[in-house]
């Protein structure tokens, strides 16, 4: 099982987030339409809507916790940890078994009881060491190669500026962020590079303000065959430990089976 947070943060995944003020020549569009704003006005409206740079940047951790719905059937507590570029996610399963999964700024792994420890390699390993950032909504073109704003188009019932691009691992990514609020409404993305189900979407929506910065507590992920949903329950600044956010002995071990050296 695999949640992820907006797309760092949230999930949250998963839920889902230089600095945005430093954008490459790949970021800019140089037959900007006058009806349409920049990539970098889209983001720091974005970054302003959200609370502001310093609310994001103010916390070096953070814990979420939540509730993970698939499809309206099952509803699984779900906790996330961040930290110094690192995470550590946990979901109680049905039976009670636990699953986990995390990345510790060089290792990307998930442990799941019935097949146990995993490492992660390749793009889904980049991929993870995003969605362990906390502070993406401030830096999102860290994560790109090229990013565009291609028209103005309907997302889920918002009005909303539509960008495409390519992530920094080549893979195409749509975002869609409110006109009016200036907020990020949604993604749509193919899947499949990773396993999954191939077409799908995120959808964020019920923004909280948290210590000055404004998360989204449901999102919604639509795959062709089911919806996954998180609901967040709470969001708590600067309580995790540096243990919390290491490798489980497991990983470790397999680390070094692997790669001949310890984690």
């Amino acid at each position: 099982m695999k949640a992820h947070i907006l797309s760092g943060v949230l999930v949250l995944p998963a839920i889902l987030l230089a600095s945005a003020l430093a954008i490459g020549t790949a970021m800019t569009q140089d037959s900007q339409s006058p009806s349409l704003p920049t990539v970098q006005q889209v983001m720091d409206r974005y970054v302003v809507a959200l609370g502001g740079r310093d609310a994001i940047l103010k916390h070096n951790s953070m814990t979420i916790r939540e509730k993970l719905e698939v499809s309206d059937k099952v509803k699984l507590d779900r906790v996330v940890y961040f930290k110094d570029g690192k995470s550590h996610e946990e979901i109680v399963l049905p039976d009670g078994g636990r699953y986990e999964s995390g990345y510790d700024g060089k290792v990307a792994w998930e442990e799941n009881p019935g097949t146990g420890p995993t490492l992660i390699q390749g793009d889904e390993a980049k991929s993870k060491a995003r969605d362990a950032d906390m502070h993406y909504p401030a830096r999102v073109l860290d994560y790109f190669s090229s990013l565009a704003v291609v028209d103005i188009a309907p997302f889920e019932g918002h009005t909303c500026y539509h960008l495409k691009g390519t992530n920094a691992w080549g893979k195409i990514n749509e975002q869609f962020y409110d006109v009016t609020t200036g907020l990020l409404a949604g993604y749509r993305f193919n899947s499949a590079w990773r396993g999954g189900a191939g077409d799908e979407s995120a959808v964020f929506t019920d923004y909280r303000d948290f210590g000055g910065w404004k998360i989204p507590t449901r999102i919604e992920h639509k795959e062709p065959k089911r919806t996954l949903t998180e609901v967040v329950d709470s969001v708590t600044f600067d309580d995790v430990a540096d243990t919390v956010v290491s490798l489980p002995d497991a990983v470790k071990a397999l680390v070094k089976k692997e790669h001949g050296s310890g984690a």
